[in-house]
């Protein structure tokens, strides 16, 4: 996306200007900006970014390719050329985000941030979410430089390729290609071996996205031929053309990423190579100067759009008050000024400043990424400068780096990726001197662990638990996790048909879609004659509770957490409750133990600790208090045990 917008394919002819690949920008930062905003209509528009990536391979390694045959490639000058692009929009971008999140971010956000930003500098922000990435993992709304993960994947092909072109095209000139195409094959297949145990690594790191520049890359040197004729050229932009309108307006995140990622690859390469010897229809509609001047200042508003939505979706920093559609509108309107005061005054005026001498260039690059580096450092030492809240709000803030691991057992009886195994000893085993309860579900059965188990001690729990894993003895498209269905195939077709239980407990983030196959669950169990119990659904908000409650003391305004409460979940708590009741199960209102009749809900376990860590698990305390609230609607089965035992 940083790539200058200039082609010289020397054996296609001299370096000229492509007004289109600038409009094809326009198509692939619009959509991003739409969908981060939250601009209904643009379910696929997150694919821009793969839009780009096309982009940044065709023209970089074209001209690479094209300076290499001509023998006046230059390590030196293409990395400068690099720098003066890329480095001065976005360290300016750097500052003016440091100063917001240093005034603004509780602790625990500051030096979240001053990772990623050490990360950000260093060209690596997308080795770093990658690492960072799990189900507990701070919202995306609260990282104001999240975007910087594609400029990571970007900068490191800007590193490796020209090293790799040089060595190929020396070493094999006559079969550099080939060895391009084999290594861009590589890449795509590893993706696909690696999509299957983490995602995470798919959609961040750059071994498994170099496919999709190497795409355009291949474009550059001559490996696709581009359509001659009039007919094979507007076919070729038009296919190309509907492929992305496709995914931009139809796709969806749910969607398998490297289907979506493949089309909008694909579609971008046939779009570029459908005006590549002559403009295609195609071609000419993206040479538009609406689309023109959009794809011009796409970086710099690529750069921006994201800091400007996190911090009024996270403080409302810049529309105080304010929400709906026209904050959203808004925040695009003020993305593309701030992108044009960029590209103007910034982008374009350090893009002229060839003169510079290359020693200027890294020495001055080279100091501002030491003292951003040196900065973060800081950060990190004063523990997020806590001294800048009340030491209530750093208390409560505090919890924001909850780690519910040991509450939840994870790695045994709670499995958060593909890769862990159930311990069976540990979480399965039956006590023969006690009733056994077994608790099944997702995360949002976990954290009800430790509270039911303390509440009741004279009950055996065992947990069979997985990351957004809803209990059903079927498979249902919703386990989107390779260890949900494992974990449900042993917990229904082995262990309850071998082994006796007193009460099967079904918990869940429970979902309206999740609602047939939680029927037909209770039904098999019940038929079984087992005793099932149906946790509902807990309060949740549309922020980190203890974010909310601190904003609520920093602000004066005690009702900021009960105003986000997540829409929708007391009427599913009760229509459960009905489903449950309906087909023999016995229900509990995991939500009535936490809010009250009179709308009320408890958002503190004791003292300073909140019920939640995040927008909706409990802590360990507030497990506790819920579960001992839980504990009284079992507590007749539980009488009835302990007569049989005695």
């Amino acid at each position: 996306m940083a790539a200058a917008n200039k082609l010289e394919a020397g054996h296609r002819g001299p370096m000229q200007y492509r007004a289109d690949i600038d409009g094809l920008r326009a198509l692939a930062v619009v959509p991003v900006l739409f969908y981060h905003a939250g601009i209904p209509g643009f379910p696929g528009g997150f694919l821009g970014v793969d839009i780009f990536f096309v982009i940044s391979g065709y023209l970089i390694c074209g001209m690479i390719n094209a300076d290499i045959r001509n023998r006046v490639f230059s390590l030196g000058e293409f990395y400068k050329r690099r720098v003066l692009r890329i480095l001065p929009a976005l360290f300016v971008m750097f500052l003016f985000t440091s100063v917001f999140v240093y005034l603004y971010f509780l602790p625990v956000e500051l030096e979240d941030y001053a990772r990623s930003l050490a990360s950000a500098v260093g060209s690596a922000s997308n080795i770093y979410f990658a690492g960072t990435a799990g189900y507990f993992d701070a919202p995306a709304e609260t990282k104001p430089l999240l975007h910087t993960w594609s400029l990571g994947v970007e900068e490191q092909f800007y590193f490796i390729v020209p090293l790799l072109m040089l060595l190929v095209w020396r070493a094999v000139p006559k079969h550099a290609r080939l060895l391009f195409a084999i290594a861009a094959a590589l890449s795509f297949a590893a993706a696909v071996a690696v999509s299957y145990r983490n995602t995470s690594f798919v959609f961040y790191l750059a071994p498994f996205r170099a496919w999709e520049l190497a795409l355009g890359a291949l474009l550059a040197i001559g490996f696709f031929p581009a359509p001659q004729t009039a007919f094979w050229k507007n076919a070729c932009g038009a296919a190309g053309m509907l492929l992305l309108l496709g995914v931009i307006f139809l796709g969806s995140p749910s969607a398998p990423l490297l289907l979506m990622v493949s089309l909008a690859s694909i579609g971008s390469t046939l779009v570029i190579a459908s005006s590549e010897s002559g403009v295609s229809k195609v071609g000419r509609l993206l040479s538009l100067r609406p689309l023109v001047f959009i794809g011009l200042i796409s970086y710099s508003l690529y750069l921006w759009h994201w800091p400007l939505i996190v911090f009024q979706r996270t403080d409302q920093l810049l529309l105080p008050n304010s929400s709906g559609i026209a904050v959203k509108l808004a925040l695009v309107a003020l993305s593309v000024g701030i992108a044009f005061l960029s590209w103007k005054f910034i982008e374009t005026p350090f893009r002229k400043a060839r003169a510079a001498s290359k020693r200027m260039v890294f020495g001055v690059a080279s100091m501002a990424t030491a003292s951003a580096v040196a900065l973060c450092g800081l950060v990190l030492f004063a523990g997020g400068a806590p001294f800048r809240f009340p030491e209530r709000v750093v208390a409560i803030a505090a919890y924001l780096a909850y780690d519910p691991s040991e509450a939840f057992r994870s790695g045994q009886c709670y499995l958060a990726t593909n890769r862990q195994r159930l311990d069976i000893e540990t979480c399965m085993k039956p006590d023969a001197k006690r009733p056994n309860y077994l608790l099944v579900g997702d995360s949002h059965a976990a954290h009800l662990w430790s509270g039911l188990s303390a509440a009741m001690p004279a009950v055996n729990i065992l947990q069979a638990t997985a990351s957004a894993c809803r209990p059903a003895a079927m498979p249902v498209s919703q386990l989107d996790t390779r260890a949900c269905p494992r974990l449900m195939q042993y917990v229904f077709s082995d262990f309850l048909v071998n082994k006796r239980v007193d009460k099967v407990l079904l918990a869940a983030s429970w979902k309206d879609e999740d609602i047939p196959a939680l029927s037909e669950t209770i039904e098999t169990l019940t038929s079984r004659g087992l005793d099932v119990v149906v946790l509902g659904p807990i309060v949740e908000y549309d922020s980190p509770l203890p974010r909310l409650l601190a904003d609520e003391i920093l602000r004066n305004s005690p009702s900021i957490a009960s105003r986000t409460r997540t829409a929708g979940i007391r009427e599913r708590d009760r229509e459960l409750g009905r489903i449950a009741a309906a087909k023999g199960a016995t229900y509990l209102s995991v939500y009535d133990a936490v809010c009250r009749h009179d709308g009320r809900c408890d958002e503190f376990a004791e003292g300073d600790i909140p019920m939640q860590f995040d927008a909706g698990h409990l802590t360990a305390q507030g497990s506790v208090v819920v579960g001992r609230r839980l504990s009284t609607g079992l507590a007749g089965q539980l009488a009835r045990a302990d007569h049989v035992s005695r």
